[in-house]
């Protein structure tokens, strides 16, 4: 599923804010909250940012951090889902035998652990669903896709099946039973009896977003005492909490962040080519309800515009600060960006290629969405390779990981990519 297209009708209606309080988090980036701003104690300290001064019509500011290039390929057809298990160790999927006819309908799933390097098969034939690393759940798909896609094919078709991470023995445990009849298996929520059945419960147009189990959830739409459709609301298991926003401020992808014990309700946006140009803040919520809005910085976005990016460009939560995502080739300003208060940097895909990563237009091209470790200081992504590859097809994208907080970085000698 596109993110990015549901966040185009999120922000044709965001809502104008006001009475806000700005606060500055340990990172030094800027907040703003209709409530006290909210303490954060225990948090890894982030990489220091050199001072940047961003202008309308410069270049970006490339500072590049370390880029560790795992070698296992990703599949793009029918995309194969990679997710953090916990904060050093990813699941893959990725081809299960690169010389098959069709090696993107055969899969297996690998585990790759950050500081050692190392690769494990999890599931010699399947693929992931989903991950709830919080509860360490894994929903996964075993066999292989020919009966779903190959003319002809008499292959058993694939089962779908719950898993839990032992991260001590590094291997998937079979689900006790009431996992599969209490949770989603291509969402990893628990969402209500009823809606297990949804086969989309991430699109699904129910007034509802499911929290954590513990958090309750999000919902709207019921009538007070006047007969009046009521606003988004916290229900949690002990109160209901009335939020100060519209319901379009709440995206289909709501996240749990751990490393804030808050949640993601939807990433910022700029769109420079809508009419007229939306800007969208990324906006989260702890858990007494209190909310934040965090704006991309506007030096960033002069400069995204006067190179005439293409859009939209998303922000999303880390530990270190909020990770822009904005798609094009590095000349159009395309890459990842660090931003911490009203500081950014380009970390990724920068105008000078680093040593081992691929040339052209589309080397920084992502097939799937950032993902962002439990502990919120690694992000996973993929892209082209700069060199060749251990397991994978020819010039298939790998998985890439930077870590972005100080003190937690891999002890190994890093590739670079």
């Amino acid at each position: 599923m596109n993110r990015l297209l549901p966040l185009l009708a999120l922000a044709l209606s965001a809502p104008a804010f006001a009475d806000l309080q700005k606060c500055v988090d340990p990172q030094g980036s800027v907040t703003y909250t209709d409530k006290d701003c909210p303490s954060a104690p225990g948090r890894v300290a982030p990489r220091a940012v050199a001072a940047v001064t961003t202008t309308g019509g410069a270049a970006p500011v490339d500072a590049p951090l370390d880029v560790l290039d795992t070698g296992v390929a990703v599949i793009t057809q029918v995309p194969g889902r990679f997710a953090w298990l916990d904060n050093d160790t990813l699941a893959i999927t990725t081809f299960a035998d690169p010389n098959a006819k069709a090696p993107w309908m055969l899969r297996r799933v690998v585990a790759w652990n950050v500081p050692t390097h190392a690769a494990g098969v999890l599931v010699p034939r399947g693929f992931i669903d989903c991950v709830e690393a919080s509860h360490r759940l894994v929903s996964l798909d075993v066999g292989d896709l020919e009966s779903r896609f190959a003319i002809g094919s008499r292959a058993a078709p694939s089962v779908q099946r719950f898993a839990l991470w032992d991260p001590a023995a590094r291997q998937l445990a079979p689900a006790p039973a009431d996992v599969k009849a209490a949770w989603h298996p291509s969402a990893c929520l628990k969402p209500a009896p009823e809606d297990l059945a949804v086969h989309d419960l991430l699109a699904s147009k129910k007034p509802v977003r499911y929290l954590q189990p513990e958090h309750g959830t999000l919902s709207w739409g019921a009538l007070d005492e006047n007969g009046h459709p009521g606003g988004p609301t916290l229900v949690t298991p002990r109160r209901k909490i009335a939020l100060a926003l519209a319901i379009n401020d709440i995206s289909h992808d709501v996240r749990w962040l751990e490393f804030r014990k808050a949640y993601q309700l939807s990433p910022g946006l700029h769109d420079r080519q809508a009419d007229p140009p939306q800007d969208v803040p990324l906006l989260t919520m702890d858990l007494d309800g209190r909310l934040a809005r965090h704006a991309i910085p506007a030096g960033l976005t002069r400069q995204l515009d006067a190179l005439k990016s293409p859009a939209p460009a998303e922000m999303i939560a880390t530990q270190a600060g909020d990770l822009v995502v904005q798609p094009g080739g590095p000349a159009n300003g395309g890459g990842l960006y660090l931003v911490q208060g009203e500081q950014s940097r380009r970390i990724w895909c920068t105008a000078k290629p680093a040593p081992g990563a691929a040339a052209g237009a589309d080397a920084c091209t992502l097939s799937q969405p950032v993902a962002v470790s439990p502990d919120g200081c690694r992000i996973a992504f993929d892209s082209r390779p700069g060199g060749a590859i251990g397991n994978g097809v020819a010039g298939a994208p790998t998985v890439k990981v930077i870590t972005l907080c100080d003190g937690s970085a891999p002890a190994a000698r890093k590739k670079k990519g």
